[in-house]
């Protein structure tokens, strides 16, 4: 990151960036300006777009920033970041722990040719409040209690739930070893961030929010596993929007997970929210970022939609009755490359009664965790979409009505070349003949081959 000044530090991590436009050309030279997103105690996400570039070669792009409106790159107490030139999308990440609590900074995406200068519109972003640290005294929530923002909350051991828990927008959330948030009976979690304040769930040794809460200066910094979970079995109508759970998945009796949903716990919405740094070892049983099994099986009840997974074992395991929402995403926005160990929709072979299944997730396959037997209602496999099975005569599909486009493919879960490395044992392992059963159709009692029906018994 470059460390920036305009009459306080600003530090910046840039992937190329561009900017907008103001009255100082009459060029056509367009750019716009993007509003900024994902703020935090730390860092705010800036950028623009060079639209246009005049008919001339843009040489420089980037952004200004200052306390006033419509900020200039000549004025000495703004900050300006050059970040690359020529026409296009561009954004950058910039540290701000360093800037006053409660401000609100303007910001101007900007370009250059050779006929001037042109600005985009001014945006803002307001930094957020100094963070006061509550250590949660209490273990076990029963009035209704609001986490405020201006607050770090230290959950030391299991704090329940058994009323509403309302966490404002900005709230941080840090958790010691044994630290861990369990939903119960009528309790409910409305945890309701937004995209420039989002509610963060961490290990007390992420000095990234918040700062050295632990004040332990830079003698620890946070890993996997450094606590437990959010653990839902209980409540109607749990909500949780752009909220982050990191470095979670401490072993909770075999459990090793970020959140885990139990028996009363499926009526919840997970929108925007990000799952990340969770523990991953060799052996991958229980171990899932969002681990939900049966009971996560109907998209009415359980919301999961525009939620993104990097860095974590398997990303999300959940019913095989469950349609889950193609707008999810298995990588690093911000550095695509960075995505998980095993990357994959993790399926309980849950029938259900007349259920209308579709897998059209295409960014990572789909992992069948047994023998699926349907005999009523119907699956469909959409183009392009990969189904994996592990090795035995234990999984495979019993199906009455499945819908199995041309391009999508059934194969073994050693098969890297569909869907990529999925049993993540890199080029330890190789597809076979015989691997899993096989695709049996329910109604013509025949198995079903095909050119996209591979290493399957029958």
């Amino acid at each position: 990151m470059r460390k920036l000044q305009f009459l306080f530090a600003f530090i910046c991590v840039a992937t190329l960036v561009s900017c907008s436009e103001d009255n100082e050309s009459t060029s056509v030279l367009t750019v716009t300006t993007t509003s900024p997103i994902d703020v935090t105690q730390s860092t705010v996400i800036l950028g623009g777009e060079v639209l246009s570039d005049g008919g001339k070669p843009v040489i420089e792009r980037g952004i200004c920033t200052g306390e006033a409106a419509n900020p200039v790159i000549d004025d000495p107490n703004n900050f300006t970041d050059i970040l690359g030139s020529g026409l296009g999308v561009f954004t950058g990440t910039y540290d701000i722990s360093t800037l006053p609590p409660n401000t609100t900074i303007h910001v101007r995406a900007y370009a250059k040719n050779s006929d001037g200068i042109v600005y985009g519109e001014n945006k803002t972003f307001t930094t957020l409040g100094g963070c006061n640290v509550v250590t949660v005294s209490t273990t076990n929530i029963t009035s209704p209690t609001t986490f405020s923002v201006g607050n770090v909350y230290i959950i030391n051991g299991t704090l329940s739930v058994n009323s509403t828990l309302t966490i404002e927008p900005g709230v941080i959330l840090k958790f010691t070893i044994d630290g861990n948030i369990n939903v119960e009976n009528n309790g409910k979690i409305i945890a309701d961030g937004d995209a420039n304040n989002r509610i963060v769930f961490t290990s007390i040794a992420d000095d990234s929010y918040c700062g050295d809460t632990n004040g332990d200066g830079n003698a620890t910094l946070p890993q996997k596993g450094d606590w437990l979970n959010l653990y839902l079995n209980g409540g109607t109508a749990n909500s949780f929007k752009y909220c982050d759970f990191l470095y979670a998945g401490a072993n909770d009796g075999g459990y090793r997970c970020a959140v885990v949903v139990s028996v009363a716990g499926p009526s919840f919405t997970f929108d925007n929210c990000t799952f990340a740094h969770t523990q991953t070892a060799s052996n991958f049983t229980a171990q899932f970022a969002f681990y939900a099994g049966s009971y996560m099986s109907n998209p009415a009840i359980s919301v999961f939609t525009n939620n993104v997974f990097y860095d974590n074992n398997v990303p999300i395991y959940l019913s095989a009755t469950y349609s889950i929402n193609s707008n999810n995403s298995y990588s690093n926005p911000l550095n695509p490359a960075q995505k998980n160990t095993r990357n994959c929709i993790w399926m309980y072979p849950d029938a259900g009664t007349n259920v209308a299944v579709t897998c059209n997730e295409t960014e990572v396959p789909y992992v069948m965790d047994g023998y699926l037997q349907k005999s009523t209602g119907s699956m469909t496999i959409g183009s392009d979409v990969v189904m994996k099975f592990p090795t035995g005569n234990s999984y495979g599909l019993n199906i009455a009505s499945l819908t199995l486009n041309p391009t999508a493919f059934l194969t073994s879960i050693k098969d890297d070349v569909h869907g990529g490395d999925t049993n993540g044992d890199g080029n330890a392992t190789a597809p076979a003949a015989g691997d899993w059963y096989g695709y049996w159709n329910w109604t013509t009692s025949s198995w079903v081959n095909g050119a996209n029906i591979l290493y399957a018994a029958n």
